[in-house]
């Protein structure tokens, strides 16, 4: 009979410690929102890593650019054509990213660097525009942010 006992009290201490290393819950989980914009339209990823989601580039001409983490995770762009405010359709620019879109070099001449937080460990990834309007592939721009992912 003690044995018995001896089980029941071991089973009961094992529930215990299992219910007290649960996971988090998905309402502890920083998961992203989905947002949409006025101008531009399309959804996207916000919230959280993502911030407002939206990353905006003006060319003197008159003509802006959106860069956007869409719903798949993938950087996608659309544009305005100079002043007349006619939308570009979206184009995605691929890749896999778990954080917003920033603008991390420009020079004069339109040519500037699209930057975003990648799902390897947090690397930085970049692509480059040129003047012309010619982008380069995605390549590594720098460690992984310190404290975050693979140690």
């Amino acid at each position: 009979m003690n044995k018995i006992k001896a089980a029941v009290v071991a089973t009961a201490a094992l529930a215990g410690i299992g219910l007290g290393a649960a996971p988090a819950s998905a309402g502890d989980i920083d998961v992203p929102a989905r947002c949409s914009n006025n101008q531009f339209g399309g959804s996207f990823l916000c919230g959280g890593a993502y911030g407002d989601g939206v990353t905006y580039f003006g060319f003197r001409d008159g003509t802006s650019e959106i860069f956007v983490i869409g719903t798949d995770h993938a950087v996608w762009t659309r544009w305005t054509t100079g002043s007349s405010g006619k939308l570009s359709a979206w184009t995605s620019m691929g890749g896999y990213f778990t954080g917003k879109v920033s603008i991390t070099r420009q020079t004069i001449g339109g040519a500037f660097t699209i930057t975003a937080r990648g799902s390897d460990y947090n690397h930085m990834w970049s692509r480059n525009r040129d003047q012309n309007g010619n982008w380069n592939a995605w390549y590594v721009d720098g460690p992984p942010i310190a404290g975050i992912g693979k140690s």
